[in-house]
């Protein structure tokens, strides 16, 4: 009897194990299943997504109404600056200043050279010279800063919880040194904003033109004022270019007046003298008369050596004065530039948001309660 033999089962095909992705990977299946899933979760909720949405855009689109910002009235002036011209009364100047026992009269004609000159434009003390000069605006003579206080809408925003500075204006031009404290404060506001309404700058590094730029609420207050302020900076600009030529100037002209004012007296002793010794023959009067008379022919001298220099300064002073030649002035009407409201974009999109928190939150219970 043969022993029962155990037999083994061998499978010649093994079957397949399937193996799951890591956890860093998705396969293209759950993409498909979790997009059909966020399509029945928009069917479940497409009316709350609708609404929320239609709700925020409501609410910014109200707040554009009652919210509307006021258009902006831009325009610009292109200018070329010319420095003056020293090279010709160089000569002039070396020999005045070395009559007066001085170095070098030569003035600097270059003080504002580079980019010093675009900060210069913008500066406190030339906007605060602008703003109180008047200006003819609509057929009214008009102190220009308290038309920029009617006009720029500083009252209504940067001034809109200060009821004194809302009532306020400038009773006259004034220099900074007569500001009162409320003035002061007013000035203060009204630079700070204008600063960010106005540029300066070269369109070309290689060119000499300049461009003064603005923008501002009102389209009247906007070519006044870049008109007035160019012109007060060339005021200012060409005083302080010539500052020591004019002082030279000045000192001749003094000098003239007083040279002037001993040849008068000079002149006057001796006719006075003259009428009282007409028929003297004494050797002593004869002295006396002949030093008046070469004292007066010595200052006489003086006086129109004095008038010459006193008028190739004022030559050379001309010559000297930087010049601004308008290449395009303000052209009407001004470009008008209405900024686009916010409100109603924010409002869809906090809408859009808020509705996709809700719907989140929503189908995540939903999902708890059906497993519970």
């Amino acid at each position: 009897m043969n022993p029962t033999n155990s037999t083994t089962t061998t499978t010649a095909n093994p079957p397949t194990v399937s193996r799951a992705l890591p956890p860093d990977q998705i396969s293209p299946k759950s993409v498909v299943l979790r997009l059909f899933k966020l399509k029945d979760v928009a069917k479940r909720n497409w009316r709350l997504l609708l609404i929320l949405t239609g709700i925020g855009a409501v609410i910014g689109f109200i707040f554009d109404i009652t919210h509307k910002q006021a258009p902006i009235y831009n325009s610009s002036i292109m200018f070329n600056l010319g420095s003056g011209s020293s090279s010709g009364g160089l000569g002039e100047l070396s020999q005045l200043a070395g009559a007066f026992g001085l170095g070098g009269g030569a003035p600097d004609a270059n003080i504002f050279s580079g980019d010093n000159f675009l900060i210069y434009a913008r500066s406190r003390p030339v906007v605060e010279k602008t703003l109180m000069k008047h200006d003819t605006i609509n057929g009214k003579d008009t102190l220009l800063v308290n038309y920029y206080i009617r006009h720029s809408g500083i009252r209504d925003k940067e001034w809109e919880d200060n009821d004194t500075l809302r009532a306020f204006y400038f009773d006259r031009a004034k220099l900074p040194s007569e500001y009162s404290r409320t003035e002061q404060i007013a000035m203060s506001t009204i630079y700070s904003r204008i600063i960010k309404e106005i540029t300066v700058k070269q369109p070309e590094r290689k060119s000499s033109f300049m461009t003064l730029s603005c923008g501002m609420e009102d389209e009247h207050l906007t070519a006044s004022f870049l008109t007035t302020h160019l012109q007060t900076i060339e005021e200012d600009y060409q005083r302080k270019q010539t500052k020591k030529t004019r002082e030279m100037y000045d000192l001749l002209n003094t000098r003239a007046d007083s040279i002037a004012r001993i040849l008068s007296g000079t002149e006057n002793r001796l006719a006075q003298y003259l009428d009282q010794n007409q028929q003297v023959v004494v050797a002593q009067a004869r002295i006396t008369e002949t030093k008046l008379t070469r004292n007066s022919s010595f200052l006489t001298t003086l006086y129109y050596t004095a008038l010459q220099q006193a008028d190739n300064m004022r030559l050379s002073l001309i010559r000297e004065t930087p010049l601004f030649t308008i290449i395009e002035p303000v052209a009407f009407p001004l470009y008008k530039e209405i900024k686009a409201s916010l409100g109603l974009q924010a409002g869809i999109a906090v809408g859009l948001f808020l509705s996709i928190i809700i719907i989140f939150l929503r189908e995540t219970y939903r999902s708890i309660m059906k497993e519970g």
